[in-house]
């Protein structure tokens, strides 16, 4: 660096100074000068707050007309009937297989199910997927039926949700 020119200009420039009478007066008085504006911030965040809870009732009534959460055959058959016209023929007790709910979108129906701890899903819509070792695709009454599992396993215990055995 330039010390030849850059300390005689700190030691000119930065000497002492005398402070302002008005910063005497607020060092005196620490409440008395500042003047709070909270009426702003609190609107602001009271119309942050209600812009939220609309955001989050939205989402709330849109997810709610689209997803069942439940283990009841009957109560997820008559929501798939009534939400997409589609009679699923699942059984009352499937052995090993535990119901967990039922969504629609698109005119597809997905039956979500777990298999001990794994998931796996029944979709039925009009459009074919390919089969595979853990997917098995067949077509019934003009629909594609798809059970996607977890493990090769766990295909054979799925079938119990429309079949016995």
């Amino acid at each position: 660096m330039h010390r030849e020119w850059f300390e005689p200009a700190l030691a000119q420039h930065l000497d002492r100074v005398a402070a302002p009478e008005e910063l005497w007066e607020r060092v005196r008085n620490p409440a008395g000068g500042i003047k709070k504006k909270r009426a702003v911030h609190t609107s602001v965040n009271a119309a942050c707050l209600g812009a939220c809870a609309t955001i989050l009732l939205i989402v709330w009534l849109v997810v709610g007309q689209r997803g069942l959460r439940s283990d009841d055959t009957g109560e997820i058959r008559a929501w798939v009937k009534t939400k997409a016209g589609i009679d699923v023929p699942l059984r009352a007790r499937p052995a090993g297989v535990r119901l967990t709910g039922a969504s629609v979108w698109n005119g597809a129906v997905g039956i979500a199910y777990k298999v001990g701890n794994r998931d796996g899903r029944l979709m039925v819509s009009g459009r074919r997927v390919a089969s595979g070792p853990r997917v098995f695709t067949w077509n019934m009454d003009g629909r594609t039926y798809t059970l996607e599992c977890a493990t090769p396993e766990d295909l054979r215990i799925a079938c119990g949700l429309c079949h016995i055995g």
